[in-house]
Order: structure tokens, then C-alpha cells, then sequence
């Protein structure tokens, strides 16, 4: 157990007498918390998940990983105080983003220790009584948020102390707490709310999509918010003149600093301290008053059995829509791919895709990635209107071809990813069933990744642009989807080296990460320099169309074709 988790044991077990006269076991207590804590070190996180590694190695040290992210954020929570010119206006923003990033991560990594099943299967057979049982899961979740809180604030509270004095920072740590408090039990009524309108089976995967949201607001707001707001408006943003300033919890705690600070008794003041110090308390209550009931129920269900069907029940319309999903999937695939090993894998990608959690947090948030990328090119192009976008003069060309090629990346993310999932082990089956190609195996992922994830994408861009434009468009539209799909297929065929969902995501660094890195860049924006030059002479653009067509066919046969020698083999004993 690493220094960190010793000392914040250390530091709950303090009151040990008074544990032990509430009748709770502290040798059991001890073992159980020794366990989680070491437990935790090892959980890959959202860090470890994000982060590419180059070796193969257990995880250890998970902990000081998140502490250092954490410390990293609160670092970032400090360019709030370049706004504005009063400590209200500068607080409020601060605590706008130390609980939007505080839910955030909470949500990333606090939902493996709130929601844990695994306490009743293991634990609570033992001869273990309910209060040390209880009494163990909250020092643990106590634990947990303190690894995250405690660094986070560590910078504002340096900076509070060395500007304000030591009444400020008094003042600022009880707000932090009281915050903490109110953003935990937030979360802890949307868990519950979740759980009370859907079911507990699909619960992780509401929690992903959340996850996938936090991870593009947070992104678009990096990225667009400095480019909306000039200096000189930041510089002289005051919060005092907004309107809607009472509807944030965040302002309630800057005017509840500034009452501690100064100790001025005025009806917004005070009321801003009340708020601020009530509502962690009204949480709580509502949510062990109408949430928590049936909870515990529903949170054990998560991990039983689906839900069983009555087969003498009409199907739902859930069910329906499914039934006309699965024949357009099967539709595609003959479409497609040929019957055999390719046509199962285009099948089973396409499954697996919209089941594994691991992908979707990897290759989903990419999609909304590419709108805030839009809207920057339209911001940064300030010389473009919309009439040359609709004429295709000038900037207006360089802004379609810039979307029009951007629209590749998320599908060489999906390709990269499609090798990996926690679940590599169960591709076992691919070496006992009579496969002569495997090839045959890639070419049908990378053609269900291309049908599933670009053919919207097709679809939506080909309707804007002819809408804007007109047909004029329709040959260099064509011409760039072709070349899109032409750097996949070349992705593909460089990069994978194993077979779908058979390696697991720490070999994702492992090697050419560099090498596939620089041609996913460098190939697309050849092509689209090329695509740029040739832009207004139709035959070439056409010449070009049948090229790419033929490329693409061919690098994909050349997929199909894989032998058994192309492919990393894995030993999943």
C-alpha cells in the first residue's frame, strides 16, 4: 500500500475506540479497508485508460496518478482569477469549474467504487456484522473522494492564502467543503434517478453516455470559449450585472466567501451563506428521504440477469425497432461483405461496437469533437462568408474540403480501436474455427466500421452541402468521401495486425503508435492539398473518383487476403 493510502488510513482509524463501541469489528474493518485501498492502486482509471502505455505492466500506482491529474486541474481552475476585477466574479467562476470538473471525475472514476456489487458477493457472506460492513464502504468512498479533492484544491488555496490573508482561506476551505459535499450528493440523486426511471441493466451505459457528454462540453468549452469572449471582455466581466447570477450555485458560495471575508451583514450576503450552507444538508435529506429506499434493490440487480421476457407478451416497441435494426444490419452485409468469415465479423463489429463500453469512450466523444471543430474553422475564418461557402470562392473551398476530410479522423480511431477490449480472452474462438484467410476477419470490421460510422456522416454532409451549394458539388464531394474511405482502408491494412477485440488496451502504445500517428495525419492532408488544387476541373475530379475507387477496392482486397503470418497470434491461457 503506497504512502498516500497509509496516511489517509491512518488518519480515519484515529476515532478506532469510538468505532469499536458502535460495534464494528476494526481487525475486519482494517483488512477490508487494507484491501480496497491496494484494490484501488490497481483499477486502471480514466487516466490509465486515456494514456497510452509503452509496457505491458500491472498497474500500481493508480492512486498518485489521479492525485497528479487532480492537482493538474485545480492548476487550470486558477485562470478563473484573470477574469473580471472583483473577488466575487472570480470566485464564481472558480467554483463553476471545480464542480462541473469535480462531477466530471467523480463520474469517470467514482462510479466503480459507489456502485460496486462485488461488496455483496464477497464481503457479506462472510461472517462479517452490517456495521462494519457499512461502516467500511464509507471510509472507502471517503477515501476515494479525498484522493480527488484534496489536490484539486490545493493551488486555489495557496493562491487564496498568499492574496487574502488567512480569513479567506478559512473561508474558502469550508466553502470547498461545502461544495464537495453538494456536487457528491448531486451525483448520488442522479445515480438514483437513473436507476428509478431506467433499468439496472442499463445502467453503465446511460453512465457512459453522461461520461461521453462531460468529455465534449468540456472540450468545446476549452476550446471555444477563449475565442468567443476577447480580452478586454474577460478583463471587465462583472457577475453582479448578469441577471441570471442567482441561479448558479456557484455564485452562492463567491458571495458566501466574501461574507466570511468581510463579515458584512447585507440580505444578498447572508442569504448567499444560507444557501450555500443549507443545501449540502437538503441534499442529503432528499436524497435518504425519497431516493435511497429502493436503491440498495435495484443497485444488486445490476448485477443479475437481464430482464426475462414473457413469450406470451406482445413485443415493445423497443423490441420492434431492434427487429428493423437487425434486418438492415443484415441488409448492409450482403451488401457488402461476402458470406463466410467476413460477413460474421462485419456483424459481430458492429454489435460489439455498440456494446463495449471501452470503444465507445474512446472513438464516440470524436463526433462531437468534429462539430466544435466546425465551429472553430468558422470563428477562425473570419474572412469567410456564407456566400462563398455557397459560391466556393476563395476561403469558401479551403472551409468545405477542411470538413469534408476532418470527417476521417473519428473513423481512424474507430479502425485503431477495433483490436482492443477488456474482454480479449474470448478470442479464443478465432483460432478454433476453420478460418483459411483471417484477413477475411479485418476487412469485415474495417467495412462495418466504414458502413456504421461514415455512412451518417454521408449522409448528413452530402444533404448540407447540396443544400448550400447545389449539385455543383456532387463530383468533389464524391471524390473526397472516396479518398476517406481509400486513408481507412490504408489504415486498416497498416495497422491491424490483430484480429477484432483480441488485444487488450494496454498493448495500445506498445509499437509504430509514432508511425501510424504520422500517416494519419500526413496522408489526409496530402490529399486534401491535392483535392484543393484540382478543386474546379471536373475531369480531373472524376479521373480522380475512378483512381480512388479502384485504390480502395484493392487495398481492401489486399485485407481480405491476410494470412495467418500477417497476424500477431496471442496466447489466452
Amino acid at each position: 500500500m503506497n504512502p498516500v493510502n497509509r496516511f489517509f488510513l491512518y488518519l480515519l482509524l484515529l476515532p478506532s475506540r469510538f468505532y469499536e463501541r458502535m460495534g464494528v469489528d476494526l481487525a475486519q474493518l482494517i483488512a477490508i479497508l487494507r484491501i480496497k485501498l491496494v484494490m484501488d492502486d490497481r483499477r486502471p482509471n480514466s487516466i490509465h485508460q486515456t494514456r497510452q502505455k509503452k509496457q505491458n505492466k500491472p498497474i500500481a500506482l493508480a492512486t498518485l496518478g489521479t492525485m497528479l491529474f487532480s492537482v493538474l486541474l485545480g492548476s487550470f481552475f486558477l485562470m478563473s482569477f484573470a477574469v473580471g476585477k472583483d473577488p466575487v466574479t472570480q470566485l464564481t467562476i472558480y467554483f463553476s469549474f471545480y464542480i462541473f470538473l469535480l462531477a466530471s471525475t467523480l463520474i469517470s472514476d467514482f462510479t466503480s467504487v459507489l456502485i460496486d456489487v462485488r461488496d455483496n458477493l464477497i464481503i457479506l457472506p462472510k461472517p462479517i456484522n452490517d456495521k462494519t460492513f457499512v461502516l467500511a464502504r464509507l471510509l472507502h468512498i471517503i477515501i476515494h473522494i479525498s484522493k480527488i479533492v484534496i489536490p484539486m484544491t490545493v493551488p486555489g488555496m495557496i493562491y487564496i492564502g498568499v492574496v487574502f490573508g488567512f480569513q479567506g482561506l478559512i473561508g474558502f476551505i469550508l466553502l470547498v467543503l461545502s461544495a464537495s459535499f453538494f456536487t457528491i450528493f448531486l451525483i448520488n440523486a442522479v445515480y438514483i434517478l437513473i436507476l428509478r426511471v431506467t433499468t439496472p441493466q442499463k445502467f453503465k451505459n446511460v453512465i457512459s453516455y453522461f461520461q461521453i457528454g462531460f468529455a465534449i462540453i468540456f472540450y468545446g468549452g476549452y476550446q471555444l470559449l477563449p475565442r468567443l469572449m476577447s480580452k478586454a471582455a474577460l478583463a471587465n466581466f462583472n457577475i453582479e450585472t448578469a441577471g441570471w447570477k442567482w441561479l448558479t450555485p456557484s455564485y452562492w458560495y463567491a458571495e458566501s466567501w466574501q461574507f466570511i471575508d468581510s463579515f458584512t451583514f447585507t440580505t444578498p450576503l447572508v442569504t448567499s451563506f444560507l444557501l450555500s450552507m443549507l443545501l449540502p444538508v437538503a441534499s442529503i435529506w432528499i436524497v435518504i428521504r425519497y431516493f435511497a429506499p429502493s436503491f440498495n434493490r435495484k443497485l444488486s440487480m445490476i448485477s443479475g440477469s437481464s430482464d426475462s421476457a414473457d413469450p406470451t407478451t406482445v413485443p415493445s416497441k423497443d423490441q420492434q425497432n431492434r427487429s428493423t435494426t437487425s434486418k438492415m444490419l443484415m441488409k448492409f452485409s450482403e451488401w457488402f461483405t461476402q458470406k463466410g468469415p467476413e460477413r460474421m465479423s462485419f456483424l459481430h463489429t458492429w454489435k460489439m461496437t455498440g456494446r463495449s463500453r471501452d470503444f465507445k469512450m474512446k472513438v464516440y466523444p470524436s463526433f462531437g469533437y468534429l462539430i466544435v471543430y466546425v465551429v472553430i474553422m468558422f470563428l477562425n475564418s473570419k474572412k469567410v462568408s456564407f456566400d462563398m461557402i455557397r459560391d466556393q470562392t476563395g476561403g469558401g473551398k479551403f472551409v468545405f474540403i477542411g470538413i469534408l476530410y476532418f470527417s476521417g479522423f473519428m473513423l481512424m480511431m474507430a479502425v485503431n480501436q477495433v483490436i482492443y477490449s477488456d474482454k480479449y480472452k474470448a478470442a479464443w474462438i478465432y483460432y478454433v474455427t476453420p478460418v483459411k484467410t483471417p484477413g477475411a476477419l479485418l476487412s469485415g470490421a474495417v467495412k462495418s466500421i466504414m458502413t456504421k460510422f461514415y455512412l451518417p456522416i454521408v449522409v448528413l454532409l452530402s444533404a448540407t452541402a447540396i443544400a448550400v451549394i447545389g449539385p455543383k458539388v456532387i463530383p468533389n464531394l464524391i471524390l473526397g468521401m472516396c479518398n476517406q474511405l481509400l486513408i481507412i482502408s490504408c489504415v486498416g491494412y497498416i495497422s491491424l495486425r490483430d484480429l477484432p477485440f483480441s488485444a487488450m488496451q494496454m498493448m495500445s502504445g506498445k509499437t509504430g503508435s509514432f508511425i501510424r500517428g504520422l500517416f494519419s495525419l500526413t496522408i489526409p492532408m496530402l490529399l486534401a492539398v491535392l483535392h484543393y488544387l484540382v478543386y474546379s476541373y471536373l475531369l480531373v475530379i472524376l479521373l480522380l473518383i475512378v483512381l480512388s475507387v479502384i485504390a480502395c477496392w484493392l487495398v481492401l482486397d489486399a485485407i481480405r487476403t491476410k494470412t495467418w503470418n500477417n497476424i500477431l497470434l496471442r496466447n489466452y491461457d
